[in-house]
C-alpha cells in the first residue's frame, strides 16, 4: 500500500486517478487520516464496510446506554439521601 501525504494530494489532485488503495497521512502531525479505495473496488468491499459501520454503531449505542444507566443511578442515589 502506498502512502500519500495530504499536502501532496492537495497540490496534485490528479494522483487520485492513479490510486487504487492508499493510506492518507498528515506528515506534519505524524498521523494517519484515513484510506482511499478506488471506486472500482467498491463492490468487493462494500459488505465489509457495512459490517464495520454496524459494529461501530452498536458499540456507540452500548456506551451511550451505559452512560445513561450511570446517570440514572446517580440520580437515584442523590434522591435517596434527601
Amino acid at each position: 500500500m502506498v502512502e500519500y501525504g495530504i499536502t501532496t494530494l492537495q497540490t496534485k489532485p490528479s494522483l487520485f486517478k492513479e490510486m487504487t488503495v492508499s493510506k492518507i497521512v498528515d506528515k506534519r502531525k505524524h498521523e494517519a487520516i484515513g484510506y482511499f479505495i478506488s471506486a472500482k473496488y467498491e463492490d468487493m468491499i462494500s459488505d465489509v464496510i457495512k459490517k464495520i459501520e454496524k459494529k461501530e454503531k452498536v458499540e456507540k449505542l452500548k456506551r451511550l446506554k451505559e452512560h445513561q444507566d450511570l446517570e440514572f443511578l446517580e440520580l437515584g442515589v442523590d434522591d435517596g439521601l434527601k
